[in-house]
Order: C-alpha cells, then sequence, then structure tokens
C-alpha cells in the first residue's frame, strides 16, 4: 500500500508537470469514454432494461403469419386466443388481447376545454398477464366484458363503455389524483362511463394508454384485430413454447381451414415488439462508438509512448540505482490509470449532457427513451471501460520502456540513435490502427446517411408537402347511423372546401405510415374459381371520394370514387398498382369485379373496379406497398376518420386556425390536433435521423483524433531525426526534398492503415446490412468518399510537421547537437 501510494502521488505529480499532455489525454479519453457510456445508457434504458413488470422476461408479443408470404393483418384472432388458453399449463401461462389501435375520444371536463384521450380495448384476464397491482379500485370482471360483433376490431367500436380503468397519469394530470374516483362517472363525447379503478404507476401498455376499455370477441372468432401479449411460465423456454403454439394451430387448421390453414404465431420477446426497428440502429450506434474508444485510446497510448520516450532517461536513471522492471512497470501502468480515471470522470459528465443532447434531438419520443437514468448498470459499465482503458493505454508504453536494455534506454533521449526507432515503430503501428478505425467509422456514417437519404427519396405514394390532417369524429349521440355520418362528413368537406388555397379534401380510416393495420380480406374475380388451398389477399382499405386527390395519389386508369357511389347504387372498389400487377396481369382491371370476405368471400355482392391508383406505402417507408382494395365511404361508411386537406398555400399550418373554427362549428366538444402531414411522415423518420447524427459526430471526432495521432508521429519522428535532417539541408538538400521525406512516412502509414480500414469496413457493413435499411457494403460511393476524407485529412495532418520540418534552420539544429 505505501508503494502504491508513493507511485500515485509520483504520478500526480508528473501529470501536474506536463499540464498540456495531461489536458490532451484527459479531453481525448473523455470524448470516447463519454461518448461510450451516453450509448450504453440509451442501449441500457431500451434494451437491457428489464420491463416495469413482474417477471418482465416472461411476457411475450404474439402475432401470426402465413408462411407461404400470403397477405394478412398479423394480429391475433379470438379463437386462437382462445385456444392458447385452453392449452395453458405447459409453457403458457395465460394469453390476453388488446386492439391494435386506440380509440380517441374527447373527454370533458367541468370547467375546461375537452381533451383529446386514447382508449385501448383490453381481452379478459389483461391485467392479470401483466401481475401489476391497481392503485385503487380492481380490474375488469368476466361479467363486464362488452362482446363486439364478429370479425370487428375493437378499435371500430362506437357502442357503450360501462367501466373503464384509469391510467395513473390521467388520474393524477387530469382528475387531481382524486382519491375518490373509483364509481364515479367519466363523461366522454361519446358516452358516459364508470371509473372502476386506477392502473400502477409503471402500466404503459400499449404506450401511452388513458384510459383501458373492456372487450370480448366471441371465443370461435376468426376475425385478426387484436394484438396479444402472453405470459411464459416460469423455468419454460422459447423453444418449448413455440412446439406447443405450433401444436394448438395445427388443431386450428383442421377446424378453421379458411383463416388458420399454412398460418404459425410468431413470438418474441414484448421488449423487442416495443423497440421494433430502434434495436438495430441503437446496435449499430453503439458498436461505433466502441470503435470511437479504442481509437481514442490508440490515440493517447500514442501520447504516452512520445512522452515515454522523452522519460528514458529518468526511466534508466531508475534501472540504474536497481529498479526492477515490474516497478518500473507498475508506476507507468499507476500513470496510465491516474490518466484514464480523470478521463472517465470527465467522460461521464460528457456523457450525462451528450444523453440530454440525444433527448433534445428526437430520442425521447422514442420506445423507452422517454426517460434514460444513469443507474448501477450504466455506473458498472463506466467502471468496466475506465479498467479496460488503463490497461490498453499502460500495456505498450510500460513494456517499450521497462524491457529495453540500459544502454538503449540512454540513448533514446540522443539525438541519432537507433533507440528511438523502436518508438517511432510503435506509435506507427498505432497510426495504422487509427487510420482503419477512421475510415471505419466514417464508412459508417456513410452508410447510415445513405440510408437516410435513400428513406427521405423513397415515395411514400402520395405528396407530403402542402397538406393537413386533423382526426375527427361526429358525435354518436347527435348523428346515428351510415346517412347521418355521410351527411355530416359532407357538410365538414363543403365547409372545409370554402377556406381560401384548399384545392382538396377527402378522407380515410386509417392513415398511412400510423402503424394502424387495415383488415386484410379474401377475394375472388367474377368469373374465376376459388381456391380454399391458395386464396388470393389482399388489404382492405376505406376511403371518402377526393381522398386520393387530397393526397396527391395519382389515378393510372379509370376514376375516383365520387357521391354517387352509395349503398343503393352499384358496388364499386378501386385498386392499386401492386394489386394489378399480382393479381389481374391477363385481365383489364376496368372490366373485372371482385367479391371479398373474411373468411367467406360475399359473392352476393361484387364490386366493379373502376379505377387503379397509384401505390401508397402504409406500414412503414421501408417496406413495399401491399395489394390493396378501396372501397367508398358511401357504401362503407365509417364515422371516425382522418381528413386530409390540399392546400395551394405556401404554408399550409397557417391555414390551421382556420381548419379549427369550421370543425369546432360543427363538433363544439370535439377535441383534436391539425398537423402537417410533411412533418407527420418526417416524425416516422426520427429514429434513423437520430442514428445518422450520431454517426456524424462519430466520423467527425474519429477525423479529428486519427489527425491528431498521425501529426503526433510525424512530428515525433521529424524531433527524433533533426539532427540527420540539418545534415542534409547543410549538404544541398532543398525544403522540398525534405518535406517529401518526412511526407513519405506518414502516407506510407496512411495507405497501410487506409487499405486495412477498407477490409474491415467491408466485413462490418456486411454484418449490419441485414439491420440498416438501404446499406450496401461494397457500395463504392461510401467507400471511396470515406476512402477520400480520410486520405484527405492525414495528408493535411502529415504536412503540418513536414513543413516545419522542411524550414529547419540547419546552422541552429546543428549548434545544438
Amino acid at each position: 500500500m505505501d508503494f502504491l501510494l508513493q507511485d500515485l502521488r509520483y504520478a500526480l505529480r508528473k501529470l501536474r508537470a506536463a499540464p498540456a499532455f495531461t489536458l490532451a489525454a484527459v479531453a481525448t479519453l473523455a470524448i470516447g469514454i463519454g461518448a461510450t457510456t451516453a450509448i450504453f445508457s440509451t442501449v441500457n434504458a431500451t434494451l437491457l432494461r428489464p420491463l416495469p413488470y413482474p417477471h418482465a422476461e416472461n411476457l411475450i408479443a404474439l402475432r401470426t403469419r402465413y408462411t407461404d408470404g400470403r397477405v394478412t393483418t398479423g394480429l391475433i384472432a379470438g379463437v386462437e386466443v382462445t385456444r392458447l388458453n385452453e392449452a395453458a399449463g405447459g409453457a403458457i401461462d395465460r394469453v390476453a388481447v388488446f386492439s391494435n389501435s386506440p380509440l380517441d375520444a374527447t373527454l370533458l371536463r367541468e370547467n375546461a376545454p375537452p381533451l383529446k384521450a386514447s382508449i385501448h380495448f383490453v381481452g379478459d384476464g389483461f391485467f392479470d398477464v401483466f401481475d401489476m397491482p391497481m392503485t385503487i379500485g380492481r380490474a375488469f370482471t368476466r361479467d363486464e366484458q362488452t362482446p363486439l360483433a364478429n370479425g370487428q376490431g375493437p378499435g371500430a367500436n362506437n357502442g357503450p363503455l360501462p367501466v373503464v380503468v384509469l391510467s395513473h397519469h390521467a388520474w393524477t394530470n387530469w382528475f387531481g389524483s382524486d382519491p375518490q374516483i373509483v364509481g364515479k362517472t367519466i363523461r366522454f363525447a361519446e358516452i358516459n362511463a364508470r371509473a372502476i379503478g386506477v392502473a400502477s404507476r409503471d402500466m404503459d401498455m400499449p404506450h401511452d394508454t388513458d384510459f383501458w376499455a373492456n372487450a370480448r370477441t366471441p371465443p370461435q372468432d376468426v376475425g385478426h384485430a387484436f394484438s396479444a401479449v402472453l405470459r411464459l411460465r416460469p423455468g419454460m423456454s422459447m423453444d418449448r413454447l413455440r412446439g406447443e403454439m405450433a401444436a394448438v394451430m395445427t388443431g386450428l387448421a383442421r377446424d378453421f381451414p379458411m383463416s388458420d390453414e399454412g398460418r404459425e404465431f410468431v413470438a418474441e420477446p414484448l421488449v423487442n415488439s416495443i423497440v421494433g426497428d430502434l434495436r438495430p440502429v441503437l446496435l449499430v450506434v453503439f458498436a461505433s462508438t466502441a470503435l470511437l474508444l479504442l481509437l481514442a485510446c490508440v490515440n493517447v497510448t500514442n501520447l504516452l509512448l512520445g512522452r515515454g520516450a522523452a522519460r528514458a532517461r529518468e526511466v534508466a536513471v531508475r534501472t540504474a540505482i536497481g529498479a526492477s522492471h515490474g516497478r518500473i512497470i507498475r508506476q507507468l501502468m499507476t500513470e496510465s490509470f491516474v490518466v484514464t480515471f480523470l478521463g472517465a470522470v470527465a467522460g461521464l459528465g460528457f456523457a450525462y449532457s451528450g444523453v440530454r443532447m440525444l433527448q433534445t434531438l428526437g430520442a425521447s419520443k422514442l420506445p423507452r427513451l422517454q426517460s434514460i437514468p444513469f443507474d448501477a448498470h450504466v455506473l458498472e459499465f463506466a467502471g468496466l471501460v475506465l479498467l479496460a482503458s488503463g490497461v490498453m493505454l499502460g500495456v505498450a508504453p510500460s513494456l517499450r520502456l521497462a524491457r529495453t536494455d540500459l544502454k538503449t534506454l540512454m540513448n533514446e533521449s540522443g539525438r541519432s540513435t537507433s533507440g528511438g526507432r523502436g518508438t517511432i515503430r510503435m506509435m506507427g503501428v498505432m497510426t495504422v490502427a487509427e487510420v482503419a478505425l477512421a475510415l471505419m467509422l466514417v464508412a459508417g456514417a456513410g452508410w447510415l446517411i445513405e440510408s437516410f437519404q435513400q428513406l427521405r427519396r423513397t415515395d411514400p405514394g402520395f405528396v407530403t408537402t402542402g397538406r393537413l390532417m386533423v382526426d375527427v369524429s361526429p358525435n354518436p349521440q347527435s348523428v346515428r347511423g351510415p346517412d347521418q355520418t355521410l351527411a355530416w362528413t359532407q357538410n365538414l368537406f363543403d365547409r372545409l372546401r370554402t377556406l381560401p388555397g384548399v384545392t382538396a379534401v377527402g378522407s380515410t380510416l386509417s392513415f398511412p405510415l400510423r402503424g394502424q393495420l387495415d383488415g386484410s380480406v379474401f377475394f375472388q374475380f367474377q368469373g374465376d374459381g376459388f381456391d380454399p388451398a391458395h386464396p388470393n389477399g389482399a388489404r382492405l382499405r376505406l376511403v371518402s371520394p377526393g381522398f386520393f386527390a387530397a393526397m396527391g395519389v395519382p389515378i393510372a386508369s379509370g376514376r375516383d370514387f365520387s357521391n354517387d357511389d352509395r349503398r343503393t347504387t352499384n358496388l364499386v372498389a378501386i385498386v392499386n398498382r401492386e394489386f394489378a400487377r399480382r393479381y389481374l396481369r391477363s385481365k383489364d382491371p376496368l372490366h373485372t369485379a371482385l367479391a371479398f370476405g373474411y373468411p367467406n368471400i360475399d359473392t352476393k355482392n361484387f364490386r366493379t373496379i373502376v379505377g387503379v391508383v397509384g401505390d401508397i406505402r402504409y406500414r412503414s417507408i421501408a417496406e413495399d406497398p401491399e395489394p390493396s382494395c378501396y372501397v367508398p365511404q358511401g357504401q362503407f361508411p365509417f364515422p371516425r376518420q382522418t381528413v386530409v386537406i390540399a392546400t395551394a398555400l405556401g404554408d399550409p399550418t397557417s391555414l390551421a386556425p382556420a381548419i379549427r373554427n369550421e370543425i369546432t362549428r360543427i363538433e363544439p366538444q370535439l377535441a383534436f390536433e391539425v398537423n402537417s402531414v410533411s412533418s407527420f411522415v418526417a416524425s416516422t423518420l426520427t429514429r434513423q435521423q437520430l442514428g445518422m447524427t450520431l454517426m456524424l459526430i462519430f466520423g467527425a471526432t474519429a477525423l479529428v483524433l486519427a489527425a491528431v495521432g498521425i501529426y503526433g508521429v510525424i512530428a515525433y519522428a521529424a524531433t527524433q531525426r533533426l539532427g540527420e535532417i540539418a545534415t542534409r539541408l547543410a549538404l544541398g538538400a532543398s525544403p522540398t526534398q525534405v518535406f517529401w521525406l518526412m511526407m513519405r512516412r506518414g502516407q506510407g502509414l496512411a495507405v497501410i492503415g487506409v487499405l486495412i480500414g477498407l477490409a474491415a469496413a467491408y466485413a462490418g457493413g456486411r454484418s449490419v446490412s441485414s439491420l440498416v435499411y438501404g446499406v450496401h457494403a461494397s457500395d463504392p460511393i461510401v467507400l471511396l468518399s470515406a476512402t477520400g476524407v480520410v486520405v484527405l485529412i492525414t495528408w493535411v495532418a502529415t504536412a503540418l510537421p513536414a513543413s516545419r520540418a522542411a524550414r529547419v534552420d540547419p546552422i541552429l539544429a546543428l549548434r545544438g547537437e
């Protein structure tokens, strides 16, 4: 302990005596450790931190799919949940469902403006699956479940809500944490409901739910309209779960061949389902921060090597008076750990600031990143990084000095000895590693930039500029039945069309890119037979006349829907190009009729295809359009809708106040928001933009660190060869010749580093190409651009010390010798 304290005091004295070195080393490490810790904290918050439910590792998200790739919602049917719960006892503990899309209701309050509230319908035993105790009150009982129509999703239900459970944030923010809330009436514009409980503070499933309402589908319902969560029994494996679910699906396929033949259950941990495509972005960025940390350590190692060479005489004297190699190594390692500790402390402050910056860049809007705690896991990670960095920093300089004989150590401080060449060689190796790492990071930034730009360039199938969107719904107490609903919608459209600058108005039940999965149906063409083993499938989407014009979706052939397309007229449909490409290659779409349904097709009602429209990407911009069949609102009324307003005004948001006024005149108690379509579409790319921004920062930092590293190597080499340079100049060598002599050294290291970096970047690109949209490891633009940037930076970093060496005064230099 005495020796350790002595080494520590001596290390602090030496670092205090070299403030420039200490500041450079600590700042470099702070960047590397801080960035790595900041990104780890986000990875910890999203992927590693358990969900706030008891035994959250046993919560599994369920969906379904057809094994042959047929179109399906991917959701769960009531009969599937029934069969899974009947099979409980093995790997399955319990399964519960909830609505895939929320019901946007208007909450009415005394002496306060109405509020937009999100209501999710949940099935029997929903709160039991999550095993979260209520804050006050209770959950639903089986008798309180409200049956829904066969095959109808709960989000489309406008029936009564006899009882509701409040979320903790709704209870706190809207009802002042009223302890007597249980039993009170909650007034919605749609219907009144009775509060029976308040959920736990941590209950947030689905995310941002304000109220939970009861719902139940008939046990034999085959309509796939629900999301589902399964609780795995303790100690059971996913393999066993998949085996049991496969057996359940086999029975379903036998009993319900039209809906479940060829279908399979897909299970994944609930946390993965919540995080979604944020997971690969975070993993790529986290791997990049590890490279940045390694680059920072290599950079500081170079600083320590250069400083160690300057201290060679000190080490030689200590060795001469009896210090062992182990004693020397321990002293130098102590200094390395002190530098690393200071860098880690500064890095933690940098990491905390970086996390706050991430949230301002939009991370707070992403799943599980509303708060990013600096908990024990983050501090443990920072401690491991400190330990690993300290070892990496101390090994090379310590072994370089401690294992060299006394004569060489004494010569290290000379001008023209061979001993310094060993240090230069080792620093050269480190510089090659810096250039290679910098190239990998710059290439990674290039790939994410290219991926983001490809997503932005991808045509979503509709025009995003000059459009506004607003969710509206008539009051069901005053507007009843399909005829009144259509009249209410037409009145709203007529009012909006009179506003200055409005060019088109339309609406749809589900807006693209919102994650609201429309229903999928089977269909057959009139005159064709039906193959139950391989039925044709498509998305069924409900729109109003004028929707395609308001969205800027081109009509490839035929016509748009009109107000004359009603239930009393000929049934019509419009299909998209993907539908025509896949199913109508040998048919004229405008002379074809189809019938649809699920699981059985309604062959009594064939619809004439009157138009073909462009493809719209509904699920995400990164996913190809699916075959879609559109039907008009006049023949398939839907009261709750998203209205789209196209305007010729330069700033569409300037029209928002007028839109609010018109809607309020029709529905005074409706809570709604008017948003621009362009800002909504941009928000769907927040995670990709965040990843790109971070990689740009890391790539720029890597270039700076690499430039500093190669500058230091060439400057150190020039100092070691000062006598040789002065002699060359004295004997007639020109400054230009000396300049290129030093440049060859730096450029040689850069070339080796670039070659290694290209190979490593290509390998890294192949590993992430399946995770990130549009990444191709062999993309010549990215690789050549990254190479060009790194070569340019290394050239500048080499040219500065080489130019200084070429300007040396030989007389003064030789006089020093």
